[in-house]
């Protein structure tokens, strides 16, 4: 059955209105994305970059910015770093927000341009767009993967998915592309995977048609996909950190968790919902509907190991536009245009009006003040405490920013650099958990900085191991009796007398003190008392 242009008269002011509707969810999705930097790996990217940018090198082991590194990390983002960076130091935190949103905003038009591509009409774009977005949101970060979502949707959608023949000039794009986000990005590894399947779809066709089963062009185009991923500075050894990094940080990072995992269920029902419907889609469709002529990529393969990935890990739910591309160009529904119109606006305002409201397009701020350590960070870097800092893992990329070397964090989000058991080994720490002056000790840490809602809430540590030496409404920094801490509480004396004004950091404020003969965290006694003794 022909498809209707969109500019026919039967559809001319219904598609035109889906099409506004398109463009409008794109301009949403720009402004949803001008935001202050929430996220802690964030500032981690921000930090590599940089260091690469100053030193014009990879970054080398041991690592320069954390202290413990176990030499697990690669460095298969360097590309993707480096432009964060370079945009931040060129054009500031505002131009890194906009390039977010910019980013973001350009991967949500290209999944419509290849929606409407394949069904040639804007009501099917719309509406797998609002879809694509549900899902994806969770993830949009200014973070390497977006720039991965870039070069996806440029190689899977609009080179691989628009017809043959390829001429040469395409075919260069296509290598070009490959290599480039090899080095921005690895979910270029997904590349020969997603087209290799594609590849088997087609020969098993070929061959049951009565054709030489081998397709040439798709052949090499899993090569070129192959070697593209050698062609970036960890070569082979991306391949083994692939398969590591979900065993090593399951049950330990959000999104390597599966998305029908219960605390999703409990937020954000919709995402395993809309994921689910995609997957029996995928499914679906080629049951009752024929194959559309030349075999157009995605095939039923690639599209549902799209659809089952996003269900089983939450960073691949970027994917689901594969199996929406695979369901719109094989599906052919009779509804009338207008109808078709209707329902498509009702979708995309549902998901908008779930995940997509903008409180306010440009926020002053930068970063959310309550996510960061923002007072205790020039404390530390103006006391040049020494020793080894602990800190929570998402502040590592912040305090590696902001510190510059002075003081260096002891993870920062890289979970293979760290390793499994130093990773439950900060959990035990930041819990206050019975081992956790041990581990201190064990560790050789000098310096503690912890959330102040996580300190106040939990078991207090021995107030003969540590004394106060900052505290604000997010962070509180106490020192660890040993080695440095002379010369760590001369500092924070020598900080207290040169600013007099912020000696009430230095004390636990009254409301936070326990009733008198019960144990608190507040326990501990403050450095400012000790520099008296040391008086």
């Amino acid at each position: 059955m022909p498809v209707p242009s969109a500019e026919s008269p039967e559809l001319l002011w219904s598609e035109r209105l889906a099409r506004l509707g398109v463009w409008a969810l794109c301009v949403g999705v720009l402004a949803r994305n001008l935001g202050p930097l929430k996220e802690g790996d964030e500032w981690m990217h921000l930090a590599i970059g940089r260091w690469m940018l100053q030193h014009g090198t990879l970054l080398p082991a041991p690592d320069p910015l954390i202290w413990h590194d176990l030499g697990g990390d690669l460095q298969h983002e360097w590309l993707a770093q480096v432009i964060l960076a370079g945009v931040t130091q060129l054009l500031g935190f505002a131009g890194l927000r906009l390039l977010r949103g910019v980013l973001i905003a350009t991967a949500a038009a290209l999944v419509a341009h290849l929606l409407h591509r394949a069904s040639q009409r804007w009501s099917a774009a719309l509406a797998g767009t609002a879809l694509w977005w549900l899902v994806a949101q969770p993830h949009a970060a200014a973070r390497p993967h977006v720039l991965g979502w870039l070069f996806a949707l440029l190689v899977l959608g609009v080179l691989l998915a628009k017809p043959d023949p390829w001429s040469r000039r395409r075919w260069l794009a296509f290598g070009a592309l490959l290599v480039v986000w090899a080095q921005a990005h690895s979910s270029q590894i997904v590349a020969p995977v997603f087209i290799g399947l594609h590849l088997l779809s087609v020969t098993w066709h070929r061959w049951r048609d009565g054709l030489p089963p081998l397709a040439k062009p798709w052949l090499a185009r899993t090569l070129m996909a192959g070697i593209a991923v050698f062609l970036q500075p960890c070569g082979w050894q991306l391949l083994p950190y692939a398969l590591r990094s979900p065993q090593v940080a399951q049950g330990l990072v959000d999104e390597w968790a599966p998305t029908w995992a219960p605390d999703i269920w409990q937020v954000q029902p919709w995402v395993p919902l809309t994921l689910g419907a995609l997957l029996l889609a995928v499914v679906a469709v080629p049951l009752w509907r024929e194959r559309p002529p030349g075999a157009p990529f995605p095939s039923v393969m690639p599209a549902l190991l799209a659809s089952a990935e996003g269900l089983h890990t939450r960073r691949m739910t970027f994917f689901a536009w594969l199996p929406l591309l695979f369901v719109v160009t094989r599906l052919r529904l009779a509804v009338p245009a207008v109808l078709r119109t209707l329902l498509a606006f009702a979708v995309a305002l549902s998901v908008w009006w779930t995940v997509g409201r903008v409180p306010q397009v440009w926020p002053e701020t930068d970063w959310v003040p309550g996510n960061f350590p923002v007072a205790a960070t020039p404390f530390l870097g103006h006391t040049q405490l020494r020793g080894r800092l602990f800190n929570p893992d998402p502040w590592g990329g912040w305090l590696a920013w902001w510190l510059h070397g002075a003081v260096q964090p002891s993870t920062d989000g890289r979970m293979l650099m760290a390793g499994r058991q130093w990773a439950l080994d900060s959990q035990a720490i930041q819990a206050h958990a019975p081992d956790a002056e041990k581990l201190l000790q064990d560790n050789d840490i000098a310096i503690v900085i912890q959330r102040s809602a996580d300190w106040l809430r939990i078991r207090p540590l021995d107030p003969q191991q540590f004394v106060l030496a900052w505290v604000d409404d997010t962070a509180v920094v106490v020192l660890r009796r040993g080695e440095k801490f002379a010369g760590n509480l001369k500092e924070v004396c020598a900080f207290y007398g040169k600013n007099p004004e912020l000696v009430a950091m230095g004390h636990w404020p009254v409301r936070l003190q326990a009733p008198p003969g019960q144990p608190s965290p507040t326990d501990v006694p403050s450095a400012l008392d000790a520099c008296g003794k040391q008086r």
